[in-house]
């Protein structure tokens, strides 16, 4: 383990922020899952309204269009529970759009994160015990599966060449790594799923980049510039740090901020050196240094 260093509190009282975004302006976009809301936190932490959501707003990233897009889980309030989704905020009017609410015949359960590839479209990840990373187009016009019967999948990112595709698996402590032959189109690896096979009769192609221990339930994720993969750790709660060849270390807050629910990394400044994390379980935006340059998205910088 190595605690992470230069930490500080950006913001708290957030309900449950999660799908961090560094603008360029020096603020920091959040969801908050159990408001419904999206906010923005000021380089001096204050928090200002962006747009009401509704449901269980998660994942977010933004698009070709300057628009921030939301993965949408419905919520977990019988009450005010929506469909799952997709949704479209206007940052500079608050006009939310949905998207998506299915592709084909399958209704979206519990859309969770997503990346933006060059081409302006974007991979989402759909969190079910059998789930689905999807590839769509930002106008709703282009929806499909190209992986099933993932087992809640969460974090999704790409690689800095934008070849390779990740997505982590929340209840199993797994990153899977898909190689990419054009936009949308995942190749088959060598081998079989094992996994798959034994619990779902699927001999569907994924391949392990890691298999965690003891506690750490991984959430979402982002790509720093050396090609490792940061992702949100619960449980056993930090960052984790995956290098391209599977070796990996866990970054720790420090004990007085410690939070049982990390659950998100992107990373900003003037170096891309500046991480921010979101704290679930204590509702903070916390800011620290990372060792290297976080890679800057599609959209983003």
């Amino acid at each position: 383990m190595n605690e992470l260093q230069n930490v500080h509190v950006v913001a708290e009282g957030l309900a449950f922020p999660e799908g961090p975004v560094a603008l360029r302006d020096g603020s920091v976009v959040v969801v908050e899952m159990m408001g419904g809301r999206i906010s923005r936190v000021g380089p001096d932490g204050t928090i200002t309204l962006v747009a009401e959501v509704g449901g269980g707003p998660n994942g977010a990233a933004i698009g070709p269009d300057g628009a921030l897009y939301v993965c949408n889980n419905g919520g977990r309030d019988p009450a005010t529970r929506l469909s799952g989704r997709i949704q479209r905020v206007d940052l500079a009017t608050a006009r939310v759009e949905t998207v998506y609410t299915s592709c084909a015949d399958q209704p979206l359960v519990a859309p969770n994160d997503l990346v933006f590839d060059a081409s302006g479209n974007f991979y989402f990840t759909d969190f079910t015990h059998n789930g689905a990373i999807y590839y769509a187009s930002p106008d709703g016009m282009s929806i499909r599966a190209v992986a099933t019967r993932a087992p809640s999948p969460n974090g999704i990112g790409l690689s800095p060449d934008g070849n390779i595709l990740y997505w982590a698996e929340t209840h199993v402590r797994q990153v899977q790594r898909r190689q990419i032959s054009a936009p949308g189109e995942l190749v088959a690896t060598p081998g079989y799923n094992i996994r798959a096979l034994l619990y779902h009769g699927s001999v569907e192609k994924d391949a392990l980049l890691v298999g965690l221990p003891n506690n750490h339930e991984l959430d979402s994720l982002a790509v720093d510039s050396s090609g490792a993969v940061c992702v949100g750790t619960l449980v056993d709660s930090g960052i984790c740090e995956i290098n391209p060849d599977g070796t990996w270390i866990l970054h720790t807050l420090p004990p007085s901020l410690a939070d049982g629910a990390v659950t998100n990394i992107c990373f900003g400044g003037a170096d891309m050196r500046t991480a921010f994390l979101t704290c679930s379980m204590t509702g903070r935006l916390i800011r620290c240094d990372w060792h290297r340059p976080g890679l800057k998205l599609a959209f983003e910088g």
